[in-house]
């Protein structure tokens, strides 16, 4: 069955050509750029069609349209991929003029991999991009909060479906080149920071995991300019990556005190300033909590983390934050082994000085929702501290709630109730 995009293809439709003989594939014509991404399943947007769908160009759709019109039998073999193994995103920029050669350099040492792992906790479609930063650009082409309260901004380029499961990127690395990755389900969507990767380099994303909490992006991180200070809080990192993120489905709150003397309170944009404040170097407090929905996931239910600094006076001066990311083998329902590894890596971003440096981590685990804890003794390797669970034989969750202190006085406690599911 052949259609053509302005033809709006209901799950009735494609049970009438999956009962046509021969009828096996949808084949959808696009009537503008590119090919047609759309939903041809039912309106919860979860149950699919009764046959698979196929996208084809303008071009392509006219061809094929052309031959099965005409005298004859036309005889088409589909072969599917649902879920492609591997992608490719080159980036080569050239200042003063076109060389002889300008194709981006594609062998295996010049770029650098990474390894997705791409979940969809309660069975959401998932898309995905990946735009360059170029030097001439302050922002990648998809800036993360485009559609954020009060922004316009809408990326050029569309989010490309993704299917549950592997995929490993090949990217350009060096020279100047930047990334940002973005993925998004319906009403979260999450991102990482802007990165170089080095040639040859290797590295791991997994989006949508379980473990969702506030963690920030080195350009989200407060800044203290003179008597001011401002940033920005997302609340919705996936974990198993150093990923932030936003969502209109969940809820996030977060309040900055000084001394317990409030300042501001966060509304619906990610962004919070507040000014008047006092020279001297005091101590202050960044408080975030977070609820979750179940019709996005069933993990992460609440979260709650403090952020406490010290801050005076300063020309536009980055404020060290401990952020943690989180390490634990899960299916791709979200679940671990009772006796997983479980690992901390706490990063501190705005500051590579010894004096912000994180001093010490503490995990306690629970395994009744936070109704009680247990301390786990942790071991710290490279800078990530780890530790291995022995959950309950009646345990369904795990909750965490993480300590990290900064010799400079400073550090984080975050709280994750149903942080992820066990097998």
């Amino acid at each position: 069955m052949v259609v053509r995009a302005d033809a709006r293809v209901t799950p009735a439709d494609q049970a009438a050509a999956a009962r046509a003989a021969g009828a096996t594939v949808l084949l959808v014509v696009n009537d503008d750029d590119g090919r047609m991404i759309d939903w041809y399943g039912d309106p919860d947007g979860k149950t699919t069609g009764l046959l698979p769908v196929a996208s084809l160009t303008v071009d392509e759709g006219e061809d094929l349209i052309k031959k099965i019109t005409s005298p004859g039998k036309t005889r088409l073999k589909v072969e599917a991929h649902p879920s492609p193994q591997y992608l490719y995103d080159l980036a080569d920029y050239h200042h003063g003029g076109i060389p002889d050669d300008p194709s981006a350099a594609t062998d295996p040492g010049s770029l650098a991999r990474i390894d997705n792992v791409f979940t969809s906790p309660t069975g959401q479609r998932i898309t995905e991009s990946r735009e360059d930063s170029p030097s001439y650009e302050h922002w990648p082409a998809a800036y993360p909060y485009a559609n954020a309260p009060g922004m316009t901004r809408v990326p050029p380029f569309p989010r490309e479906p993704a299917e549950p499961g592997t995929r490993t990127d090949w990217v350009s690395a060096g020279d100047g080149v930047k990334w940002q990755q973005y993925a998004d389900v319906d009403g979260w969507s999450t991102f990482t920071d802007i990165v170089s990767y080095r040639p040859g380099s290797v590295q791991s994303e997994h989006w949508f995991g379980p473990l969702i909490r506030p963690r920030m992006a080195g350009f989200e991180l407060p800044h203290r300019v003179g008597n001011a200070i401002g940033g920005m809080v997302a609340g919705f990192g996936d974990g198993g990556s150093a990923h932030s993120g936003s969502s209109g489905l969940m809820a996030r709150s977060f309040s900055l005190y000084q001394r317990g003397r409030l300042l501001v309170q966060g509304g619906p944009r990610h962004d919070f300033g507040v000014g008047d404040l006092a020279p001297q170097k005091l101590p202050y407090q960044l408080v975030v909590d977070t609820r979750g929905n179940t019709d996005v996931t069933p993990y992460s239910t609440t979260t709650h983390t403090e952020w406490s600094f010290q801050s005076g006076t300063a020309d536009n001066q980055a404020i060290p934050l401990v952020q943690l990311d989180y390490g634990t083998a899960v299916d791709l329902a979200g679940r671990a082994k009772r006796t997983s590894v479980f690992s901390v890596k706490p990063v501190v971003l705005g500051s590579d000085a010894a004096k912000d440096a994180v001093s010490s981590v503490k995990l306690e685990v629970s395994y009744d929702d936070g109704a009680s804890w247990r301390a786990q003794d942790l071991k710290e390797s490279k800078g990530t501290w780890q530790t291995q669970l022995h959950a309950p034989a009646r345990a369904g969750y795990v909750s965490i709630r993480v300590t990290a202190k900064q010799h400079n006085g400073g550090g984080i406690t975050q709280t994750v109730t149903r942080a992820f599911g066990l097998k």
